[in-house]
């Protein structure tokens, strides 16, 4: 501690661990240690490498060069998967905007398709339409009595007034045609 001179009223025992059994009770021995120059430097050497040959120098670029896209080949894919991560989340999210969107529209289309309904039927009721008919029209309900019946069981005929032919003159048709087609033969 003779070259530390700040500290040589500094007691540092309570920083050292404890004494052993039979140092307890004798008193302290205080060690100086040798200047800081005087101490042994460690010896120091100086190594050379070994020199490469080219074909080592060679091979050990190939290696250093394949390490280095084998790591720009991960780094891209990694890249490009987060890319398409985020674009997905991106996309899913603005469809989930769209659909929100869409469902504010379709309730509120709905609400007013119902406020609609209601004022139409409270517009539109039968009292109010045969009130109509009867005042502003000046319609009146139908009676048995003016309602005919037309009864339409039995044969298909045509009545032509006057005496006149419903069939046309001088042109036959087309079965008639054909039946005589196959009569001839």
């Amino acid at each position: 501690m003779a070259n530390y001179p700040k500290y040589r009223d500094t007691d540092f025992a309570r920083f050292e661990p404890p004494a052993s059994a039979y140092e307890r009770g004798a008193a302290r021995k205080i060690v100086e240690m040798p200047p800081f120059e005087e101490q042994k430097k460690p010896q120091m050497q100086l190594v050379e490498k070994k020199k490469k040959t080219v074909a080592q120098a060679r091979r050990e670029m190939r290696l250093g060069a394949r390490q280095a896209a084998k790591v720009l080949v991960i780094a891209i894919c990694l890249l490009s998967m987060f890319a398409a991560l985020l674009y997905g989340r991106l996309r899913v999210d603005e469809l989930t905007r769209q659909v929100n969107s869409v469902s504010a529209k379709l309730e509120e289309a709905q609400g007013e398709n119902v406020r609609l309904n209601m004022q139409l039927d409270s517009m539109i009721s039968l009292e109010k339409v045969e009130n109509f008919a009867k005042n502003d029209l000046g319609m009146t309900k139908v009676e048995g009595y003016q309602i005919e019946y037309i009864d339409l069981t039995g044969t298909d005929s045509i009545t032509v007034s006057g005496g006149k032919s419903a069939e046309p003159k001088g042109e036959t048709s087309i079965t008639e045609k054909l039946l005589e087609y196959l009569k001839a033969e």
